[in-house]
């Protein structure tokens, strides 16, 4: 399992991209499988190597940032195609215990002269749609929206309006090829201490971090299925060893072994 990061450390120092062509501290944008994905890396290609799911933001003068935008590969999407955000649920604010409360802040995402959308008062039944930007010709996309933090339609810089705040989102795009992203979420921060920020930071990511994936052919764990999993199946076989157990019945039996064929042959 990875280290958790301390916001403050993230909203100091944005994690650089594996991919060059993704500009650093903008949040990488792919598709895997056919769904759009994102995360803090690619394999320049198109794909997300790193999956992330919570993402800090730091407001800066009158409680507005462009900061992060959206990257990426050259490619990536076929050209004409056209993408936009779609906010999930109503804005929450961290009370210091959880994210359970609506405030009365609202946060508008822009983009350009386009006024956008805020986040509702309540839960919307179906993800609200925002504003659609065109990829590239050569099927890049970066984008950098404005996100302000606003209370009755101004910017939100008075002292109650200080804290942290949590904006769930996706990503859509205008053709049925590409599939909506998994939800995400935006921690925002508005003149928080830093101590508020880790800790709100570390409830968003335990509570809505990207799920773990288990991936069950790969026995040696090295990130890919290959036949070199069947020699550290043999192994883990005659080992007894939990990495042996392909069916999930609890045992380690000769019909792991078929098991593990159909976990090789279906990959992750």
């Amino acid at each position: 399992m990875k280290a958790r990061k301390s916001l403050a450390l993230m909203l100091m120092l944005a994690a650089a991209q594996a991919s060059a062509q993704i500009h650093e501290g903008d949040i990488a944008v792919g598709v895997n499988d056919g769904v759009i994905t994102v995360g803090t890396a690619t394999d320049g290609m198109g794909t997300i190597t790193e999956r992330q799911c919570v993402f800090g933001v730091a407001l800066e003068a009158q409680a507005r940032t462009t900061d992060p935008g959206f990257d990426t590969d050259t490619g990536t999407f076929v050209s004409g195609t056209d993408l936009a955000y779609y906010i999930g649920s109503a804005l929450r604010k961290w009370d210091g215990t959880d994210f359970d409360t609506i405030p009365p802040e609202k946060v508008r995402i822009s983009f350009g002269p386009a006024p956008g959308i805020s986040t509702p008062e309540t839960d919307p039944a179906q993800p609200l749609e925002g504003i659609f930007v065109g990829v590239s010709t050569g099927g890049e996309w970066h984008t950098h929206y404005a996100y302000r933090l606003e209370l009755d339609g101004s910017p939100a810089t008075g002292t109650s309006s200080n804290g942290v705040y949590l904006l769930r989102l996706e990503l859509r795009a205008s053709t049925s090829s590409y599939l909506a992203s998994d939800p995400f979420w935006l921690v925002i921060v508005e003149n928080a201490p830093m101590q508020e920020l880790d800790e709100a930071y570390a409830f968003a990511e335990a509570a809505f971090g990207c799920p773990i994936v288990v991936c069950l052919a790969d026995v040696n764990g090295d990130g890919s299925v290959t036949p070199a999993d069947f020699s550290a199946w043999v192994a883990a076989f005659n080992a007894m060893s939990p990495a042996c157990d392909q069916n999930g019945d609890g045992a380690c039996t000769p019909a792991d072994f078929s098991a593990w064929v159909s976990n090789f042959n279906a990959g992750c």
